[in-house]
């Protein structure tokens, strides 16, 4: 089978665990967002011993699962507030662990802490973008950001390699091509079109909501890559054998659902 073809149908079965997850129980979801943030933390601290940097144990999956329960369990906004002093005391904490541990290099084990952490947390994101608006059009919701993500990505990834004379950044990845990037907004606005089916979004906010997906999921892609490539590793792990981690199959999610949930926030 095709790595490329093998690799969406990873991607839709995570889609199918996860909307499982939103049509259950918050509780499930708690859970299944757990799981995740403890398999994706084993393959961050795996990607960082090429360098012998080795973040923080526990901190990011104690603060990420806080995060989690705040996010599933409570859909009122401004109650969820109440995550930001465990947010900024974990920051604080992993400069004070990193020196009492004597965990050298002190500047990289910090920050590689605190990068998990953020990364967590945006990624959680994802719960929040249905809870907020109190399950009134949750399922159909995210179904239509996953699909669109997704969409968009396949997109880039057939259309980008055809037209490997305008690439983006070869340094970081050889693939990624400016058609490949506008193949991408346009499938990601095509797929947020549908929001106007069912809800009451004009045309423009589904257009612009496509636009901050597409640019944002690009960039999370470009961010793992950069991270990966500076590490000197290919895939952030072998969850899924020789298709890769968590991390490289959500890498397009961790900055397009916060950057969705806002404008969302500034629409509705």
């Amino acid at each position: 089978m095709n790595n490329k073809f093998f690799r969406y149908i990873l991607g839709f079965l995570l889609l199918g665990l996860i909307i499982s997850a939103f049509c259950l129980n918050k509780y499930f979801l708690c859970i299944v967002s757990i799981f995740f943030i403890i398999i994706a933390m084993i393959e961050y601290r795996n990607m960082f011993k090429s360098i012998n940097v080795y973040p923080h144990k526990f901190l990011p999956e104690v603060t990420g699962s806080i995060c989690a329960v705040v996010f599933s369990l409570n859909n009122i906004p401004s109650e969820q507030f109440i995550i930001m002093p465990v947010i900024v005391f974990s920051f604080i904490l992993s400069f004070i662990l990193t020196v009492i541990l004597n965990k050298k290099p002190y500047i990289m084990t910090s920050f590689s802490t605190i990068a998990a952490v953020f990364f967590i947390i945006c990624g959680l994101y994802i719960m929040k973008l249905t809870y907020y608006f109190e399950e009134k059009f949750s399922i159909f919701l995210i179904l239509i950001y996953f699909t669109a993500v997704l969409a968009g990505d396949f997109s880039a990834s057939k259309i980008g390699p055809k037209f490997k004379k305008y690439l983006l950044s070869p340094e970081i990845s050889p693939n990624k091509t400016a058609a490949g990037a506008l193949a991408n907004l346009f499938f990601t606005c095509l797929i947020c079109l549908l929001l106007k089916l069912y809800l009451d979004f004009r045309i423009i906010e589904c257009i612009m909501l496509g636009l901050v997906i597409s640019i944002f999921a690009q960039f999370g892609d470009l961010t793992i890559s950069t991270i990966k490539r500076n590490l000197g590793i290919k895939d952030s792990g072998n969850f899924f054998y020789e298709y890769g981690g968590i991390l490289d199959r959500m890498d397009a999610f961790i900055f397009s659902a916060p950057a969705a949930y806002y404008l969302l926030f500034i629409f509705m």
